[in-house]
């Protein structure tokens, strides 16, 4: 049954994604690319012990969202010189066309969140290109998405080097395992059906996954700072929610945070991931999610206390 699935969903990678096989007879060094922190985080779980590959982070640490970054001359040198290119598609990132038309003269490229299910943002009456409308693409930030991420790189991987498909499909099962683990471990960490505003469009995912009640989401960028009648606005309608947690991402301004705290909010200040390392690989993935469970905790025991 393992193997007849296996098969279908390589038929659908590679029809989705454009994936080639990079790997025929002779063995070659393969380079792979992963976009962004989170995908080379889960992608450098399945690539652990796999000889002659290579993998690398293409967007460094980033303040901003992801889904803003635009490809340097430098980022289009990178990419001429790899095999493959992981990336997440469905508008993680802003570039994900321009991949796609290399065709066969540029890397071979896999968008794994296609045929995924994805949290559908209504989008900000008061902002005309709100990163609310559409599919929001940060479903690495629930663990349970994460899984599913873990299996499409898995299923890319193996169709784009077959030659290790044993290695990957060890390399899936051990990854689904630490991250069941992990999710056991953030679980109980905080009470589900506590309600808590949201400052950012990825912390959809992490609010769903831990049970939290989502009484409010301010349509904001990363690393966006409130100024004035801004912030006078914001926090007029935040009192109106009856919650008093505010989930944000880490690199928020500290005048931003300085204002909510003032104001009487617990601010938990969360790990989006944008501003991973490439050093810091899959491990780095672990500590930020089981972080970001303590830190929500944290906030309420505070605003209990």
């Amino acid at each position: 049954m393992r193997r007849a699935k296996l098969t279908i969903i390589l038929i659908l990678a590679l029809l989705l994604a454009g994936c080639r096989p990079l790997v025929t007879d002779a063995p070659k060094p393969v380079s792979v690319y992963a976009t962004c922190y989170p995908i080379y985080a889960l992608t450098d779980a399945l690539m652990a012990d796999i000889p002659d590959a290579a993998l690398h982070c293409l967007i460094q640490p980033q303040d901003g969202c992801l889904r803003s970054y635009q490809l340097s001359d430098w980022d289009l040198y990178l990419l001429a010189s790899a095999d493959a290119v992981i990336c997440g598609g469905r508008g993680l990132e802003s570039f994900e066309t321009a991949l796609f038309q290399w065709g066969d003269d540029g890397p071979a490229v896999s968008a794994v969140l296609y045929n995924l299910e994805l949290y559908e943002g209504t989008g900000d009456p008061d902002k005309e290109d709100s990163h609310l409308d559409g599919m929001n693409p940060h479903l690495y930030m629930s663990v349970d998405g994460a899984k599913q991420i873990v299996e499409a790189i898995s299923t890319s991987l193996m169709a784009l080097d077959p030659r290790y498909t044993d290695k990957y499909l060890k390399n899936e099962e051990a990854a689904l395992a630490r991250l069941t683990a992990l999710s056991d471990e953030m679980q109980p960490l905080v009470t589900r059906g506590q309600k808590v505003i949201l400052m950012n469009e990825a912390l959809i995912y992490l609010a769903q996954d831990l049970g939290l009640e989502v009484a409010d989401w301010i349509d904001r960028e990363s690393g966006e700072a409130m100024y004035g009648e801004q912030l006078t606005k914001c926090l007029e309608r935040l009192d109106d929610t009856g919650a008093r947690v505010v989930l944000i991402e880490r690199q928020a301004p500290a005048s931003l945070v300085t204002a909510l705290e003032d104001a009487g909010y617990a601010v938990a200040r969360l790990d989006i991931l944008s501003t991973g390392r490439e050093d810091m690989g899959f491990d780095g993935y672990i500590e930020a999610q089981k972080n970001n469970a303590l830190e929500i905790a944290r906030a309420f025991e505070e605003l209990e206390g």
